[in-house]
C-alpha cells in the first residue's frame, strides 16, 4: 500500500510538473512568432507549425483557430489550395474573434480563386465585408483592406483593387510598416496590369527599398518580379533577367509554387526576346512540366507560346505547330476564366462598412474590353505564326484558317452591343430594326418606335460627375428592359438617347409600353449613391402609316415628338400619329 501511495504521488508531481511548463509556456507569442517566420523565415515557419500541433492540446480554440488560418497560407505559398480552403473550415468553426473570422473569410476567398471557384470567393468576401462594419479596429480594417485589394487584383478588377489598396496605405502609414509594404506593391501590380510600365516600375523600386529597410524578404522579392516584368514589357531585357532571377532565388528559400511557375515562365520570355533560344526552352519546359492545374493556366499559355515561338525560330515547324494548338485551346479555357469572372463579379452584391449599396462586381463595358483585347492579341499572334507555318506545313496554314473563321464568328457579337450599357448600338440596332419593319411591310402590319431621352442628362455629368452619368445610363436600361419582349429592339442611339422598335405593335399598346418606362426610370432609386439625384426622361410614340415605305418617315416624326415632350415640361410622353405630333400627353 505504501509503494501504491508512492507511485500514485510521484505520477501527480510529474503531472502537475509537465502541466506548469505547459502553463509557462506563451502561446500567443508562438503564434506570433509564426506568423512572422512565414514571410521572413520559411524553414523555420514548418518547424513552428509541427510544434503547435504538437501542443494543440494546450492551446484555446481561438489559438488553434489562428493556427490552422497561418498554416493554410503556408499550404497557399506551397500551392495546395484545396488543403488550405479543408484548414480555413476548420479554422472556422473554432473561432469566435472577429479579427480572426475576418482573416479567415480573406483566406478562404484567396484559396477559391484560385481553385477558379469565382462565387464561392465573392461569397467569403461578403461575410467579410458583413464583419467589417461592425468593427471599429483600425489594425482589422486595414488587413482587410489589403486581401479585398489582392483578390480584386486576382479577379481583374484593377480599378477596385487601387481603391482598397489606396485605402489600406492611408491607414498603414506611420502605424504598420508590413501592411504598409504590402499595400505597396498591391498599388504597384494594379498599375502594372493596367499597363502602366513606368510608373509600376517606380512604384516596384519604392517597394523594394521600404521592404528591404524593415526586413520583410518575401515582399522584396515580389517587387523584384514586378519590376522585372515592367522592364520585360518595356523591352529593357538585361534589366529584366537581372531582377527575375532574383526574384526566382528568393521564391525557391519560400518554396512559393505558384510564384515560382510565374518567373520561370517570364524567364522564358525573356530569354526568347533576347534570341537565347536554349534558355528560353529550358524555364518554358519547367512550367510545361508542372501539373495541368486551373491555378497556372496563364503562366502555361505563355510558356507555351515561348516554346512554338523558340521552335520556329529553329525551323521546327511540325514541333511548333503542336505547340500551337495547345496555345490555342489554352487562349480559349483563358477567354473562358474572364467570362466566368465577370459573371460573379456582376451577380455578387456587397454590403460596406458606411451604407447599404448594390454593387455591380464587373461592368459589362469590363469584362467586353477585356474579352476583345484578348481576340486582337490572340489575332496577332495567330496572324504572325500562320506565315511562319505557311513556310513549313500548308495543312496547318488550313486548319490555322478554319480556327480563325470560328473565333470571329463567336465575337461578332460582341462588337454589336454598346459596351457601356449592354444594349444594341446605333449602328446594329437600326440596321436589325430596317429589316423587321420591311418584314412587317410584307405582312401589312402595323410598326411602332418609341425614342426617349434623359432629362438634364448634362448636369447630372456636371454636378456627379461621369461616372455618374454612366451609372444612371446603365441603372435606366434595367428599369427598362423588363418592361420589352425578346421580339423588341432597344438601341442605344447615342450619349443619353434610346430607342425601342415595336414590331406588330399598335399604337395603344406602344403608348402603354411608354408609360410603364416612363414610370419605371421616374422610381429608379438613387440612394445612397446619389442622395439629391432624380432621373426621368422624356418620351416620343410613333406607328407607322400606309405612306411609310421605309423606317426613317418614323424616325423622324418620332424624333419630333420626343423633342416636343421634352419641351413641354419634361418626364412626359408626345404621341405622334400623323407628320405632325400632337399635343403631348400630361396624364401620366
Amino acid at each position: 500500500m505504501y509503494y501504491l501511495r508512492l507511485i500514485l504521488v510521484s505520477l501527480f508531481a510529474l503531472f502537475a510538473s509537465y502541466q506548469a511548463v505547459a502553463d509557462d509556456v506563451d502561446y500567443d507569442a508562438v503564434i506570433d512568432e509564426l506568423k512572422a517566420s512565414l514571410i521572413a523565415e520559411p524553414t523555420k515557419s514548418s518547424e513552428v507549425i509541427a510544434y503547435l500541433n504538437e501542443n494543440s492540446q494546450h492551446l484555446t480554440r481561438e489559438q488553434r483557430a489562428r493556427v490552422l488560418t497561418l498554416e493554410s497560407n503556408k499550404e497557399v505559398y506551397n500551392g495546395n489550395y484545396q488543403r488550405a480552403f479543408e484548414l480555413l473550415k476548420q479554422a472556422e468553426q473554432l473561432s469566435q474573434s472577429p479579427e480572426t473570422l475576418n482573416s479567415i473569410y480573406l483566406y478562404q476567398a484567396t484559396s477559391l480563386i484560385a481553385m477558379k471557384e469565382y462565387q464561392g470567393a465573392l461569397d467569403a468576401m461578403a461575410k467579410n465585408l458583413d464583419r467589417i462594419e461592425q468593427i471599429d479596429d483600425v489594425t482589422i480594417k486595414m488587413t482587410s483592406y489589403l486581401r479585398l485589394a489582392n483578390l480584386y487584383l486576382d479577379l481583374e478588377v484593377y480599378d477596385e483593387s487601387k481603391r482598397y489598396g489606396l485605402m489600406a496605405f492611408g491607414l498603414s502609414q506611420g502605424t504598420s510598416p508590413k501592411e504598409q509594404c504590402y499595400a505597396q506593391l498591391l498599388l504597384a501590380a494594379a498599375e502594372l496590369k493596367l499597363l502602366n510600365y513606368e510608373l509600376a516600375k517606380q512604384q516596384f523600386t519604392d517597394t523594394h527599398i521600404f521592404c528591404e529597410e524593415h526586413n520583410i524578404p518575401l515582399i522584396v522579392a515580389m517587387a523584384d518580379k514586378g519590376k522585372g516584368t515592367s522592364h520585360l514589357r518595356l523591352g529593357e531585357l538585361k534589366q529584366a533577367q537581372t531582377l527575375l532571377l532574383s526574384a526566382l532565388s528568393e521564391y525557391e528559400k519560400f518554396k512559393f509554387k505558384l510564384e515560382i511557375i510565374d518567373v520561370n515562365a517570364l524567364l522564358a520570355e525573356t530569354y526568347l526576346s533576347q534570341k537565347e533560344i536554349d534558355s528560353a526552352k529550358q524555364y518554358a519546359q519547367r512550367v510545361i512540366d508542372e501539373p495541368d492545374e486551373p491555378s497556372v493556366l496563364e503562366e502555361r499559355k505563355r510558356a507555351i507560346k515561348v516554346m512554338a515561338d523558340a521552335l520556329a525560330m529553329e525551323g521546327s515547324y511540325q514541333q511548333a505547330y503542336q505547340y500551337l494548338d495547345q496555345y490555342m485551346k489554352l487562349s480559349e479555357a483563358s477567354i473562358d476564366e474572364t467570362k466566368a469572372k465577370a459573371y460573379a463579379y456582376q451577380m455578387a452584391k456587397f454590403e460596406n462598412a458606411e451604407k447599404t449599396r448594390e454593387i455591380k462586381m464587373l461592368n459589362q463595358d469590363r469584362a467586353l474590353y477585356t474579352a476583345q483585347q484578348k481576340v486582337v492579341e490572340l489575332e496577332r499572334y495567330n496572324e504572325s505564326m500562320a506565315l511562319t507555318i505557311a513556310l513549313g506545313c500548308s495543312v496547318g496554314l488550313i486548319i490555322f484558317g478554319a480556327t480563325m473563321f470560328v473565333q470571329r464568328r463567336k465575337y461578332k457579337r460582341i462588337s454589336q452591343l454598346d459596351p457601356l450599357t449592354g444594349v444594341l448600338n446605333r449602328g446594329t440596332g437600326q440596321d436589325f430594326a430596317e429589316n423587321l419593319f420591311i418584314d412587317v411591310l410584307a405582312h401589312r402590319s402595323v410598326f411602332s418606335v418609341i425614342m426617349f431621352d434623359l432629362d438634364h442628362f448634362k448636369s447630372i455629368n456636371d454636378n456627379y460627375g461621369h461616372s455618374a452619368g454612366d451609372w444612371a445610363l446603365r441603372r435606366v436600361v434595367e428599369a427598362v428592359s423588363p418592361h420589352l419582349k425578346s421580339k423588341d429592339l432597344f438601341v442605344r442611339m447615342g450619349g443619353e438617347e434610346f430607342a425601342i422598335f415595336l414590331p406588330y405593335v399598335g399604337e395603344q399598346e406602344a403608348l402603354k409600353i411608354a408609360k410603364q418606362c416612363c414610370n419605371a426610370i421616374e422610381a429608379i432609386q438613387t440612394r445612397p449613391h446619389y442622395n439629391d439625384l432624380s432621373i426621368t426622361a422624356s418620351f416620343g410614340v410613333c406607328s407607322s402609316l400606309e405612306a411609310d415605305l421605309s423606317l426613317d418617315p418614323l424616325m423622324k416624326r418620332v424624333d419630333l415628338a420626343m423633342y416636343q415632350a421634352k419641351n413641354s415640361g419634361k418626364n412626359r410622353f408626345s404621341i405622334a400619329t400623323d407628320p405632325f405630333p400632337a399635343t403631348p400627353d400630361s396624364t401620366r
